[in-house]
């Protein structure tokens, strides 16, 4: 796992975080009266805002916490890392909680973030026009019009592949036959496949489907952050991670992290957009100001505001996955979350 870090730019982190001469040190170090917690997401994006406004607004250094974030580019490595004890937490979608428990290997999730599916659907415009559908089409209408299409995801197995499987799926079309769903990256490079025509359809989270809307070759089509999708409406679409052990051996942290969190999400639902969109604007220094807008309120409706995970969220999680076949069968709530870290 750390060769695999290793390989990462600077770049790579999110923005702010320390070098990766610290991955292989030893996890937690005391620094005037701090603790040290890295904790892995699998990419830069919004859908991990509570993380980038507490570290804006010093929420994390309030609980005592000094927060290294370790952005993975690629959903796995950010879970393998948490598997092998180089980073103590991982911010990123339940699928592993779920597949790694039918495997006898358990993590658990200790507080959510995002309450609703945070990965929308974009289509090519040229594509779009061809069907005659745009966003405010019924919703049926929308699933008739994916025959023939090629969806963008950033890697098989991840959650946007998943859903573009599903929603294929769904719409009564057999896979890679009626409608094909291919991996090709994360932002830039999923913008660019787009761009190119290599896929017509993508199913990413904000930004970077605000972006392809925004440079004039998408349109969008299901944006489920928006609740548009009438059976993802519940989603337990991003949560935070811990393993058992640790979580024993650091219930006091624990706490304080997710603590933090909550804060943080409790602020974002509570302040008007333009001061969320302020605080946390240098994270995303490079993004128009109007894809940064449209991405932060898209995402800014799914955020949990106490980090309450539900049943209901994690059962709609799971219809996909058991749909698809990345899932073989039903995982019950109290076997990987728990709701009893979560502050009152």
């Amino acid at each position: 796992m750390i060769n695999r870090f290793k390989g990462l730019s600077r770049r790579s982190f999110a923005l702010g975080t320390a070098s990766l001469a610290v991955i292989g040190a030893p996890a937690i170090v005391r620094a005037q009266g701090m603790t040290k917690v890295k904790i892995t997401q699998p990419s830069e994006s919004l859908s991990y805002m509570p993380i980038y406004l507490g570290r804006a607004k010093g929420f994390f250094k309030e609980a005592g916490i000094d927060l290294e974030v370790v952005v993975t580019r690629g959903d796995g490595p950010d879970v393998q890392a948490l598997m092998a004890k180089e980073v103590e937490f991982v911010a990123t979608p339940p699928h592993h909680l779920y597949t790694l428990y039918l495997q006898n290997r358990k993590l658990l999730g200790i507080a959510g973030i995002l309450g609703r599916c945070g990965i929308n659907m974009v289509i090519s415009k040229e594509a779009a026009a061809e069907r005659g559908v745009d966003e405010n089409s019924p919703f049926e209408k929308k699933l008739a019009s994916l025959k023939g299409l090629t969806f963008g995801t950033s890697t098989p197995g991840s959650l946007t592949y998943n859903l573009a499987l599903y929603y294929v799926l769904r719409a009564g079309l057999k896979p890679q036959v009626d409608a094909k769903v291919v991996g090709t990256g994360v932002g830039t490079a999923a913008l660019a496949a787009m761009s190119n025509k290599i896929a017509n359809a993508s199913m990413f989270p904000s930004p970077t489907a605000d972006e392809a809307v925004h440079r004039g070759f998408a349109t969008w089509l299901i944006n489920n952050t928006r609740g548009q999708d009438p059976d993802l409406k519940e989603f337990l679409h991003a949560v935070i991670y811990v393993r058992p052990d640790y979580l024993n051996d650091n219930t006091d942290l624990c706490k304080r992290m997710v603590g933090a969190i909550v804060k943080s999400a409790a602020w974002i639902k509570s302040t008007p957009v333009a001061e969320v969109a302020q605080a946390i604007r240098p994270f995303f220094p490079s993004l128009d100001e109007s894809v940064y807008l449209s991405a932060l309120s898209n995402v800014r409706e799914a955020v949990i505001p106490d980090g309450k995970m539900t049943p209901a969220a994690s059962e709609a999680y799971q219809k996909v996955l058991i749909q698809t076949g990345h899932l073989k069968a039903p995982v019950a709530f109290d076997a990987v979350f728990t709701n009893r870290y979560l502050p009152g």
